[in-house]
């Protein structure tokens, strides 16, 4: 009896000390910068129909529409398309037709998607709002911290083989990737897109089941 006792007291202690050099790896700033560098992804983009801005409330400053006007005038895109929202009864979309016109774009290149009332924007409403208008390549510009879950609602295996989305990540001011566990607003934007990574698997196995 001691004898077994000391040896499964021995194994718990192994275990623990395991696990602590299991913590100890993942808590190092190589382990939490490579972490952090897997939300991004990035593929070749080439000259699409349009451009589409989706609406992330943490860019107060604007940067992935100034983006998108970079790959407008680089000629990656005929027109501009940006997730509507009303802030304070004004529009986005306006808004950012006046950021264009000051860039020395017409405000006619740049398009609001609204959502039905009611409903939410979400990808295959974006997807068939996209497909009735007759695009078949489609550049979405968004954070880096954002690429790859985008790269999963709009890449393979479920997107439209008639219709190309391109993900291009653009480098945000408020968005710190390799030091990402000490701010937080990075900490959080971590979570958040930890959080509907996990809600977009989900869905996917619910689904899966479903059809079965």
């Amino acid at each position: 009896m001691g004898q077994h006792g000391r040896i499964g007291c021995g194994c718990l202690i192994f275990i623990l000390i395991v696990c602590m050099v299991i913590i100890g790896i993942f808590m190092h700033p190589l382990t939490l910068k490579m972490i952090g560098k897997q939300f991004r992804y990035e593929e070749k983009v080439v000259q699409a129909d349009i451009i589409f801005v989706p609406r992330f409330i943490e860019d107060k400053n604007g940067e992935l529409y100034t983006e998108a006007f970079r790959e407008y005038w680089a000629g990656n895109g005929k027109m501009i398309f940006v997730e509507e929202e009303k802030i304070f009864d004004v529009s986005l979309a306006e808004l950012i037709q006046k950021m264009a016109r000051g860039r020395g774009i017409k405000e006619a290149v740049v398009k609001a998607l609204d959502a039905e009332s009611g409903e939410v924007l979400s990808p295959a409403k974006v997807k068939e709002k996209f497909a009735g208008m007759g695009y078949k390549k489609i550049i979405i510009v968004v954070p880096e911290y954002a690429s790859r879950r985008f790269h999963l609602l709009y890449g393979s295996p479920q997107r439209d083989p008639k219709v190309v989305y391109m993900i291009k990540p653009v480098t945000v001011k408020y968005f710190k990737i390799d030091r990402w566990w000490k701010e937080n607003t990075s900490r959080l934007i971590v979570a958040k897109e930890l959080y509907n990574i996990g809600i977009y698997y989900l869905a996917r196995f619910k689904y899966g089941e479903s059809k079965q």
